[in-house]
Formats: C-alpha cells, sequence, structure tokens
C-alpha cells in the first residue's frame, strides 16, 4: 500500500522508425459515436503494444479491440488484453492512464500522503477489519503525530472499519484514526484491545524518504551494516552513497538490507544501489549487473542502433532529475562487502528482486523473511511526445501516458529466480509488526533472524511470533502490492 518508482527520459530515436503509426492520421474526420480524444488514446495505446510491448506477438490476435472506431474504454481494454497465459494473467502492470503527471509523481514517490505503511487484517467472525501500522516516516504527518509501529488502527473517522471505509486510510485528505494495539490473554490469544486514543491526520504534497532506518551491529569484532529502504526512487540516488560512507567509515564487513516493503522504484538507482554493494574490482571491470530480454522487434532496432541492452556496474552514474543532469560518484563510498543478507516478503518486488538476482553471482547473497512478489519485468513511462514525431497532433490526448512492459531481467547468466512467482528465501522469517520493536533494533524478528545468520547468538529468545495468529485475528494483505520498475528511455 505504498507506492513505488524508475526512471524516463526522453526518446530521440527517430518515431517514425519504432512506431507503426500514420503521423497524418488526426487530420482524419472523428467518427461521431467515439470522442475524437478517445480514438486518439486508443490508437496511441494500440501503437505502443504493437512496437514495445514485450508480449506483443502474444496478444496479437486480441489488438482489434483497440479500434479508434469502435472503443470508448481503451484503459480498460489494454487491461483485459495484456498478457494471460492458460487463463493466467501475467502482466499484472501495463496499464493505461489519462493523467500522466499523477502517474508520475506516483512513481516517484511524490504526492498527497499520510506516511505510513500498513498492513490489514480481519476481527474474525466481526465482519470488521483492523489496521496494522508497519512502518512510519518522520517527516510526514503520521510520524510528527506521533503513531508508531505496532499501532493497530480499529476506527477510521469514528466508524469500524469495513471493506467500504477501508481506503479511507489511504485515498483521503484527512482522517481521524482510532488507535489502540494487540494483546495476548492468558490462553494466548492475540486479541485488538479497546479503543485507547484518537489522532487526526490531514494529507500533504511530501516526498517520502525511503531510507527509513540504518545503523551499525557489532558481532563479536565483525562489523555488521542494517539499512532499511523502502523505494528505489531518483532522490535517494543522490544520499544512498553518503550512507555506505558512514558504512565504510565503520568498516562493516556484511550487509543486512532491509526490502521488506520495497516495491521497487528506477532502474538507475538500483544500479546506484548494486554498484555500491557489489565487489569493487567488478564495478571497476564494469561487468555486467543485468540481462535484458526485449520483444523481436525492438531487440533488432536495438541492435541496429548500437544500443547496448546489458546494465553493468559502473562507479558514476548519469540521469536526469527534474529536469536536470545528476550525476552520481560512488568510487569512495564502497565498504567492502562480504555477504548480503536481504530480508525480502511478498511486498518486495520488481527492482528488489532484480538487485539480489544481478548481485548474486558476484558475492553470497541469503535471503531472510517469505516468498517475494514476483514482478520481474522492466517497464517504460511513455507519453505521446515520447513516440509520435511533430507531424501529429496528439494535444487532445497530452495528460495521457501508458505504462508498459518491455523486457524482463536477468542476471549476467541470464538466470532469473523472479520467474514466476517470486524468489523463495534461504531462511524463512515473518514480519511481526504486532509486537512495535522498531525497524533496526536487533530485537525485531526479521532483523534478528538475520543477524542469526550473520553469526549474533541471543541469550533469550527475541521478538518471538506466537505459534499462530489463533482465530482472533488474521492477516490479510502486506504492504507494498504492485511493484514498479521502469528503465530509462534510450537516447
Amino acid at each position: 500500500m505504498k507506492r513505488i518508482s524508475y526512471f524516463l527520459g526522453t526518446l530521440a530515436l527517430v518515431a517514425a522508425a519504432f512506431v507503426a503509426c500514420d503521423p497524418d492520421r488526426n487530420a482524419q474526420p472523428a467518427k461521431p459515436s467515439v470522442p475524437q480524444n478517445l480514438q486518439q488514446a486508443t490508437q496511441f495505446a494500440s501503437d505502443i503494444l504493437q512496437t514495445y510491448y514485450l508480449w506483443s506477438t502474444q496478444i496479437q490476435k486480441d489488438l482489434h479491440r483497440l479500434n479508434p472506431d469502435t472503443c470508448t474504454t481503451p484503459a480498460a481494454v489494454v487491461q483485459e488484453i495484456r498478457y494471460h497465459r492458460n487463463g493466467r494473467e501475467v502482466d499484472h502492470w501495463t496499464e493505461l492512464s489519462d493523467d500522466i503527471d499523477g502517474f508520475r509523481n506516483y512513481v516517484q514517490g511524490l504526492g498527497m500522503t499520510y506516511g505510513y505503511e500498513l498492513q490489514y487484517g480481519e476481527i474474525s467472525g466481526s465482519g470488521q477489519y483492523f489496521l496494522l501500522v508497519a512502518a512510519v516516516y518522520p517527516d510526514a504527518p503520521a510520524g510528527r503525530a506521533g503513531l508508531r509501529r505496532g499501532d493497530v488502527i480499529i476506527t477510521l473517522d469514528g466508524a469500524p472499519i469495513t471493506r467500504t471505509n477501508l481506503n479511507n486510510a489511504f485515498n483521503s485528505t484527512s482522517v481521524t484514526l482510532g488507535i489502540t494495539h494487540v494483546t495476548r490473554d492468558e490462553d494466548g490469544v492475540n486479541r485488538i484491545g479497546d479503543l485507547e486514543k484518537t489522532v487526526r491526520l490531514t494529507a500533504e504534497n511530501t516526498y517520502l524518504n525511503p531510507i527509513i532506518a540504518e545503523n551499525v551491529i557489532d558481532i563479536d569484532g565483525k562489523k555488521v551494516g542494517y539499512l532499511c529502504y523502502n523505494a528505489f526512487d531518483l532522490r535517494s540516488a543522490t544520499t544512498l552513497p553518503d550512507v555506505f560512507r558512514r558504512f565504510k567509515e565503520a568498516g562493516i564487513w556484511e550487509l543486512v538490507l532491509d526490502l521488506r516493503y520495497n516495491g521497487g522504484g528506477y532502474a538507475i538507482t538500483e544500479n546506484v544501489l548494486g554498484s555500491l554493494i557489489a565487489p569493487q574490482a567488478n564495478v571497476d571491470a564494469g561487468d555486467v549487473f543485468q540481462t535484458e530480454i526485449f520483444n523481436d522487434y525492438l531487440a533488432e532496432a536495438w541492435k541496429q542502433q548500437g544500443y547496448e541492452t546489458d546494465t553493468r556496474f559502473t562507479n558514476r552514474h548519469s540521469f536526469k532529475m527534474e529536469n536536470t543532469d545528476v550525476t552520481v560518484d560512488i568510487t569512495d563510498a564502497k565498504p567492502q562487502i562480504e555477504h548480503l543478507y536481504a530480508i525480502v516478503t511478498g511486498s518486495s518486488a520488481s527492482a528488489s528482486e532484480g538487485l539480489v538476482v544481478g548481485l548474486a553471482p558476484y558475492l553470497p547473497v541469503t535471503l531472510v523473511g517469505r516468498q517475494t512478489y514476483g514482478k520481474y519485468c522492466a517497464g517504460y513511462i511513455l507519453a505521446p511526445e515520447d513516440i509520435y514525431n511533430e507531424k501529429y497532433d496528439f494535444s487532445l490526448i497530452k495528460d495521457w501516458g501508458m505504462y508498459v512492459m518491455v523486457s524482463m531481467f536477468a542476471d549476467k547468466d541470464g538466470k532469473n529466480p523472479a520467474l514466476p512467482d517470486g524468489i523463495v528465501p534461504d531462511i524463512e522469517a515473518d514480519d511481526w509488526a504486532f509486537d512495535g520493536i522498531a525497524l533496526g533494533d536487533e530485537n525485531e524478528q526479521m532483523l534478528a533472524a538475520a543477524l542469526r545468520a550473520a553469526g549474533k547468538t541471543y541469550a533469550t529468545p527475541t521478538a518471538v511470533q506466537p505459534k499462530a495468529e489463533r482465530p482472533a485475528l488474521r492477516m490479510l494483505e502486506h504492504g507494498a502490492g504492485r511493484g514498479w520498475l521502469i528503465k530509462p528511455l534510450p537516447r
């Protein structure tokens, strides 16, 4: 339930070489039955799917549904015809939007927000639900109001939480939360307590810094870094090196990277983080971090234009952020990391999966937690100006855009354990936010599991989850949900 991100640029390719469209199409008279803006939006979606879409061949039989003369719901049709196999939806992510600016802000971690990560569950047998605060961003409304991991929300604006009003915790400009906590009765059953207090929040248009917590932990003289990182957004690509400079100064040998709520983000940021973690020799050599698979048409086009489809480790990363050229130099920011422990859950998606996939051939990687989400594709965000030349008047759809899957990522050898349903962890552990132990605390359950694997011993059991959640509570969903991985358009 958190927004997630990746990088886009400008397409410096001749539009005619990539888009099968008639630049004079707009000169044709609009059909009375379909508004002209929907005609153009439908053709725009069809052009993108035929040219860029990873599974363009597989959906050819359905593209006739994107007929500008008859289609009045192009966004819905795109969702219906995106790739299925044997009746199962494979592509959950390709999406046509009539609000490209809002969409871009969403994937860049910007917009109206309360600044928390929530999980939700059901109070069994009651028809009522609860929301569990899993993480809080300190500089956002929730953090300033004093919300903490482990707080349980049982009312919204004074009413019990149901399927009908559940989304008011996210899709509203203000809300009053009724807060309590979980207690265990003498039979060991977890129960929702009575209402303890109410908190009023007003959403703000703000940036959520995804660097939630960092720490250095000593295990019998071995320094282990800990970083809780919640989204691969662009701004954090410029601040991650500072974190790693502190790790380097502390002399860490191993790293626990907490990606439990990280649903993905910008490819360039993934490469920055991957290059900070990978062995120095591989970064200096520019070794392959990830390979990519495109549809036949794009693969041949990239080949003809000399565009390298592999992503390589590097010490210098250049990209555009807010229309400004940015270069991130990590040369002096690399600690000597000999082992990576990645904390993952079903909310770890896309760039989170791509990071561990790309790093695994270069250093030991141990996954701790639960199976990841299984978002193994990368996409472009395309607006009409990215694919049409100046002869085509797209003013009626200037606010439209599409997030389209264009490639599958893999490691340097073409392997991707995220296919088809996510990566299975090496060590199983559960996220148990009910106990209220802060992220980064050595006694927090998932971090403790990673630290045990790194050699730490605990005198007593730490953050032990009850045998079962028992019938009183049933968790339904963790945070991030869908993942985003957005690649830069070739220039």
